[in-house]
């Protein structure tokens, strides 16, 4: 496939507009205003984080946004208040998710990464915090756009990796025009939408890649959802049994549906060729081809 690409100055006059995140100022959104100092603050986070009494996201009216949010963007996920929609939780998870899986997201991140090698543009889409972005250009990637629904997570990766740009938009609606990128990486995204999301986002991603693109997909193993604790005990030792744990800890509402999804067949349906489908336990590396 071609692997020709612009100047990394260049940009084409039909690419969304990459905002100074660093630079803006976002609006505090109500979690921003917590005092986890006082007892009744305090109660409020915790029943969020431990309880699970989850609720509908509360965007701040002036949050800058290129595209809407679908309602399955406002929930609660992983138990954090309001999601990734405020300074204070979104910096918190953008750090603490790395050390809640032990370290073993690095090695994941750096194996979906060198899945693009050879890819001079890559799309990055739903790249959170800006972590798997990153590892695309230390593999080698010379342009890369990192794409996600929440602008606070957005601010977290541009202050911490100025090197690519980061819009904000839908993973189902990217904004890129067609036959954009030689590859299309995603870490964890699709577990964390519903169904009928991921058929859309799988076509939009055909779309934006250009023949016999590329496409990187990072998602949780099945393994720890679907294992009995003793034989994850027996193969991995405690950290099995930890992340089995987790997977049923976090408020995942979309997680059952994806991993009982076949994968080849969904690939297939969408013009895809699977050509490799790794266990890097806790994840899950599958690598595509477009037809």
């Amino acid at each position: 496939m071609s692997m020709l690409q612009p100047a990394w100055g260049e940009m084409g006059p039909t690419d969304p507009v990459a905002l100074p995140w660093a630079q803006i100022e976002l609006p505090d959104a109500w979690p921003d205003a917590l005092d986890l100092r006082r007892p009744r603050d305090l109660w409020r986070f915790l029943t969020k984080v431990l309880l699970r009494r989850l609720s509908r996201v509360r965007l701040p009216p002036d949050l800058p946004l290129n595209v809407a949010l679908p309602e399955y963007l406002l929930l609660e996920f992983h138990n954090l208040p309001n999601g990734n929609y405020s300074k204070k939780v979104s910096r918190g998870y953008s750090t603490g998710f790395d050390l809640m899986m032990l370290g073993e997201m690095h090695r994941a991140r750096r194996a979906m990464a060198q899945a693009l090698n050879g890819c001079a543009t890559v799309l990055d889409v739903g790249c959170g915090a800006g972590h798997s972005t990153q590892a695309l250009l230390d593999a080698g990637v010379q342009e890369v756009w990192g794409l996600d629904a929440s602008p606070y997570l957005l601010q977290h990766a541009a202050r911490q990796y100025p090197a690519p740009r980061f819009v904000q938009g839908l993973a189902e609606r990217s904004g890129f025009p067609a036959q954009r990128f030689d590859g299309v990486a995603a870490c964890f995204l699709f577990h964390e939408m519903p169904p009928s999301f991921t058929e859309q986002a799988l076509a939009e991603f055909r779309r934006v890649l250009k023949p016999g693109g590329l496409l990187s997909v990072l998602e949780p193993g099945p393994e720890q959802f679907f294992g009995r604790p003793w034989r994850m005990l027996r193969k991995y030792g405690w950290r099995g049994l930890y992340f089995r744990w987790l997977a049923r800890f976090a408020h995942e509402p979309f997680l059952a549906a994806w991993h009982k999804r076949d994968v080849p067949a969904w690939l297939a349906r969408h013009g895809f060729e699977l050509i490799g489908d790794r266990d890097l336990f806790p994840a899950r590396l599958i690598t595509a081809r477009k037809r």
